[in-house]
């Protein structure tokens, strides 16, 4: 048999599927057989979605101003981004082990994007986000009761063996430390 009439064989063959109803008949309607649409989200390449929020660690060591002028470079139109406010116990965790994920063993601590320069004793988030969520460190806030005469204004999570993994401190804005930027995801809906 010849090539050119395997070809009309195998397109006859196709043809007589398709027209023998190569799909049955239902009576199920798309609608019931579709579940209930969950939200997608996007975010930009290298950035990790969670709870319609992006994140990014910078494993690099900035002093907290220009952490924050970092992040605002990686806004999007009307989303800016900032250094990462934090809502909950679980956002609190879901940070810290992004920072974890990308040097696993060496723990190490991180800029947030909260904040008392404009009011001592008064946080607030760069994002203007509610504070409504802390996870202070023992005896923190502090202001740098121990290393006077540099106040401590801006908020690090923080690792020490002694304290609570994954707890904050205030901190000397001036220092470096690497950090985590956070911006709104784009709802795919």
């Amino acid at each position: 048999m010849g090539a050119g009439r395997v070809g009309a064989l195998v397109g006859a063959l196709v043809a007589a599927l398709l027209g023998a109803q190569a799909f049955p008949q239902t009576n199920i309607k798309i609608s019931q057989a579709m579940p209930e649409p969950v939200h997608a989200y996007s975010c930009p390449l290298f950035w990790t979605e969670y709870e319609g929020h992006c994140y990014r660690y910078f494993p690099i060591n900035k002093t907290w101003a220009e952490a924050d002028l970092y992040c605002a470079e990686f806004s999007i139109g009307i989303r800016s981004a900032k250094l990462a406010s934090i809502h909950s116990w679980e956002e609190n965790v879901f940070v810290y082990d992004l920072v974890n994920s990308r040097v696993p063993g060496i723990p190490t601590d991180i800029w947030t994007g909260l904040n008392d320069l404009r009011q001592e004793g008064h946080f607030e988030w760069t994002d203007g986000s509610s504070y409504d969520y802390h996870y202070w460190d023992g005896s923190q806030p502090d202001d740098g009761i121990h290393s006077i005469p540099e106040e401590e204004d801006c908020v690090q999570i923080w690792y020490r063996h002694s304290s609570a993994l994954r707890s904050w401190n205030d901190n000397a804005c001036g220092r470096a430390f690497p950090f985590v930027c956070k911006i709104p995801s784009l709802a795919l809906d």
